[in-house]
């Protein structure tokens, strides 16, 4: 892989860094590696602090916590051990862009940058049909699995960033306003 990899429509995200800012939250990856209902506390957490600002809160607080839940497992549960996993929450324009920023390993961005290229192309409906059919059993299968999900449920467009010098990820989720209201 060389350097710094785009997967994704990641520059589609851009505008949205001027958006209103939610929620932002930096936690050792460590410590949620020590327990994975971390994962959990602090989707939940995140949810519950930024479903405020909706007028459906009860279906807004699902759908962050659900969304942060899976992004969150994805990258804390395979990040480096000293790594900082920094969690970006925006609104804009009908848009909600969920950031999530660490580094990993190696071989852990390869598998990273194979499955949002999976989710960019071809058939999302079968992929994600494949997947829960798979043996769950099978890491590889459930690190997949969550961000199928989000990508099929939500109608996310996935996109990352990629940088092989230094490791870092940058794993955005961007969801359309409409899925909170119906």
């Amino acid at each position: 892989m060389s350097s710094a990899v785009t997967v994704g429509n990641f520059q589609e995200s851009e505008q949205l860094k001027d958006g209103r800012l939610l929620a932002r939250l930096t936690l050792p990856a460590h410590d949620l590696q020590l327990d994975w209902r971390r994962f959990s506390l602090v989707a939940n957490y995140l949810a519950e602090y930024a479903a405020y600002h909706f007028e459906q809160k009860d279906r807004a607080e699902n759908l962050i916590s659900s969304v942060f839940y899976e992004l969150i497992e994805r990258l804390a549960s395979s990040s480096r051990r000293e790594a900082r996993l920094d969690i970006r929450f925006t609104a804009f324009a009908g848009w909600l862009l969920f950031e999530l920023r660490s580094s990993f390993p190696a071989e852990e961005l390869s598998r990273i940058r194979e499955l949002l290229v999976e989710l960019q192309g071809g058939d999302r409906e079968a992929f994600y049909r494949r997947l829960l059919a798979a043996d769950l059993e099978t890491e590889a299968n459930r690190h997949k699995l969550g961000l199928a999900m989000v990508a099929h449920d939500y109608h996310a467009r996935l996109s990352g960033l990629l940088d092989a010098r230094d490791g870092s990820v940058v794993l955005r989720a961007l969801v359309g306003e409409q899925e909170i209201s119906g």
